[in-house]
């Protein structure tokens, strides 16, 4: 009726139950936690994603540079590096 294989077998079932169970109430737990981390961070000013301090630039149009081609955020444009680019700073 109960056989060795079928005993070790259940054992498995349950360890990987039980194993399954820890690792997502885990990872629920760290999740839960970046997100208190990330709300009370926004309670304050904004920052860059590289922690500079600097306030972060929203979304911008793209450009296109009519001596060149390229496509560019006009207000973070650098120049192309042809003598009459639009965007030399």
């Amino acid at each position: 009726m109960f056989s060795l294989s079928k005993i070790l077998f259940l054992a498995l079932v349950i360890g990987a139950v039980w194993f399954g169970w820890r690792w997502y109430n885990r990872v629920g737990a760290v999740g839960r936690e970046r997100l208190r981390e990330r709300e009370r961070r926004g309670s304050g000013k904004p920052t860059s994603a590289t922690g500079g301090g600097s306030p972060q630039v929203g979304a911008e149009d793209m450009e296109k540079c009519p001596e060149c081609g390229a496509y560019v955020a006009p207000r973070s444009a650098v120049a192309c590096g042809r003598p009459v680019c639009p965007y030399g700073r």
